[in-house]
C-alpha cells in the first residue's frame, strides 16, 4: 500500500507560542484517519499544513510520496477539503453546485461528467439534482458540501465536522459513503466530536494533544489499550461518601475499572454498603469501555503529564 501522507518532525509556533511540536506520521492510501483531540491541541494547524495552506516552520510534508514544498500546486489538485462551514452555492442546483466546483477546479467537460455521477451515487444526491442548495435540509446540504470535496481529482480528502446539523439519516449516508471511498482507495482524513462515527468507520486514530501525537493506532489498539469501564450512582436523598468514588454532576462515579469481573465484584460490594441503602440508591449505570471512555483516559493521562 502506498503512502499518502508522510509528515517528518512537524514544527509551527505562532506568536512564539508553539503549536506543533515535532509531528511525525505516515498515513496510507485508502486509510480512514480519525483526527481527534481537545481544541487548542493543533489540530487544525496540522490540517492546513498537509492541504498547504500553511507552511511548517521546520520538517517535510510529503503529498503522495511527491514533496509538498516542491510541488504544492501540482500536488494540491488531489487534495479535496470540506471545512466545517458550508461552501456551497445556495441559489444554484445541487447539479449546478457539483459542476461549477468541478470546473473551477480544472476539470474537462468529460471529467466533470463522470465525477458528477460518481459523487452523486455516493452521497446519495441523484433524486436532489434540480433542487436549489438553499432548499434543502441541513443533512442534505452537509452531504452536498461533502460531494464537492470529490469534484477535483482528489485522492486524499479532509472532512472537517461533515455531520455537524445533519439529521440521523444524513449521517448514516455520509458514513457510508466514506467507507466506499475508503474502499476506491481515496484516504480520509476525518475530524468530529461525534465519537461513535469514529467506531461506525473503523477508522484509524490519532490523538493530539499540546503539540504532540500522544496515542495513535487501529481503534481495536485504541480500545484496548486507553478504554475502561466506569459505573455511576445516582441517589434519591444526599451523596453518600465512598472510598474511591467521585462526586461528578450530581453523581457518584467510579472510572477505570478493569474486567467485567472486576465492576460486579464492585457493585456487590457497594450494594452491601449500609450507607448506599440510607441514602436511597435509584439508578446505576455502567459505562462500556468505548472509545468516549479512551479519549477521557487520553485527557487525563495529559493533566498528570503521563506522556
Amino acid at each position: 500500500m502506498k503512502t499518502a501522507i508522510k509528515l517528518n518532525h512537524i514544527y509551527k509556533s505562532f506568536n512564539k507560542r508553539p503549536i506543533l511540536n515535532g509531528i511525525s506520521l505516515e498515513i496510507k492510501q485508502g486509510e480512514i484517519i480519525g483526527l481527534l483531540g481537545p481544541n487548542g491541541a493543533g489540530k487544525s494547524t496540522l490540517i492546513k499544513i498537509m492541504t498547504g495552506l500553511v507552511s511548517p516552520d521546520a520538517g517535510q510534508v510529503e503529498i503522495l510520496e511527491k514533496p509538498l514544498s516542491k510541488s504544492k500546486y501540482r500536488l494540491k489538485r488531489y487534495l479535496g477539503i470540506a471545512p466545517q462551514e458550508l461552501g456551497i452555492y445556495p441559489q444554484l442546483t445541487v447539479k449546478q453546485n457539483l459542476k461549477s466546483f468541478g470546473a473551477l477546479n480544472g476539470l474537462s467537460p468529460v471529467q466533470i461528467e463522470e465525477k458528477y455521477l460518481h459523487v452523486t451515487s455516493i452521497f446519495n444526491l441523484k433524486d436532489l439534482a434540480e433542487r436549489k442548495a438553499a432548499d434543502l435540509s441541513g443533512g442534505q446540504k452537509r452531504r452536498l458540501h461533502s460531494a464537492i470535496a470529490l469534484m477535483n481529482q482528489a485522492k486524499i480528502i479532509f472532512l472537517d465536522e461533515p455531520t455537524v446539523g445533519a439529521d440521523v439519516n444524513s449521517r448514516n449516508q455520509i458514513i457510508h459513503a466514506i467507507k466506499i471511498l475508503s474502499q476506491q482507495g481515496i484516504t480520509v482524513i476525518y475530524t468530529t466530536h461525534y465519537l461513535q462515527e469514529m467506531e461506525a468507520l473503523d477508522a484509524k486514530i490519532i490523538f493530539l494533544n499540546h503539540g504532540l501525537i500522544q496515542a495513535k493506532g487501529s481503534l481495536e489498539k485504541i480500545l484496548q489499550t486507553y478504554a475502561r469501564p466506569s459505573l455511576e450512582l445516582y441517589f434519591e436523598r444526599t451523596l453518600p461518601s465512598l472510598k474511591g468514588w467521585k462526586i461528578e454532576n450530581g453523581h457518584l462515579k467510579l472510572a477505570n475499572l478493569g474486567s467485567k469481573t472486576h465492576y460486579i465484584t464492585v457493585l456487590r460490594n457497594v450494594l452491601s454498603d449500609p450507607k448506599v441503602n440510607q441514602n436511597q440508591l435509584v439508578n446505576i449505570r455502567i459505562i462500556k469501555a468505548d472509545l468516549e471512555s479512551a479519549y477521557q483516559t487520553l485527557l487525563e493521562k495529559r493533566i498528570t503529564n503521563e506522556y
